[in-house]
């Protein structure tokens, strides 16, 4: 998972990988020992509420939104899912964040999603960064020990969503011609 704090800080969360070895995972002895409903209810208390979240379905780019974000990457969004409401803004504390994404989810907290201003739409394209990186494989991480993984601050995968940024939203996009005011 990427998070972009308040403070200009974004970080990756993406579930957490199993460790590899020859040993039985710790939570399949808690099962076999407990019972599978105690282990649900354990796992209910430990599960991030990121992956609830992202797990919610969330809302489609608004098209205008959209197009100029693609016209920008030269890439398609739309499969991206914008999440705004109160689950999404309490996920986003819980991990320190302003703004995540995951795979093509992107979280925000609240007030914090508005491509109606300049800030926005950069903050947007930040972590629509993160969801190109995320497309492309793995990206970096710490297992937080609640199903995802977050990444640092400084992490290359923080610095290039930075840049590619700061780059797309600096070059003023042409009008279309159906965009074009008429006199």
């Amino acid at each position: 998972m990427h998070r972009h704090d308040t403070e200009a800080e974004s970080r990756t969360l993406a579930p957490a990988k199993p460790a590899d070895g020859p040993h039985e995972h710790p939570l399949l002895a808690l099962q076999r020992a407990a019972g599978n409903a105690a282990v649900a209810g354990l796992l209910d208390e430990e599960r991030s509420p990121v992956l609830d979240v992202v797990e919610s379905g969330g809302t489609p780019l608004d098209p205008g939104v959209q197009a100029d974000m693609e016209a920008r990457f030269g890439q398609d969004f739309s499969d991206v899912r914008v999440h705004t409401d109160a689950a999404a803004h309490d996920s986003a504390q819980a991990v320190n964040a302003g703004a995540y994404t995951v795979g093509s989810h992107v979280v925000f907290q609240r007030d914090l999603y508005n491509p109606s201003s300049d800030a926005g739409r950069h903050l947007l394209a930040h972590e629509l960064t993160h969801v190109i990186q995320q497309r492309s494989g793995p990206v970096d991480g710490t297992d937080t020990g609640a199903g995802v993984s977050v990444s640092h601050p400084d992490d290359r995968f923080e610095r290039q969503a930075a840049a590619t940024a700061d780059q797309v939203m600096s070059v003023q996009r042409q009008a279309e011609p159906d965009e074009e005011e008429t006199v």
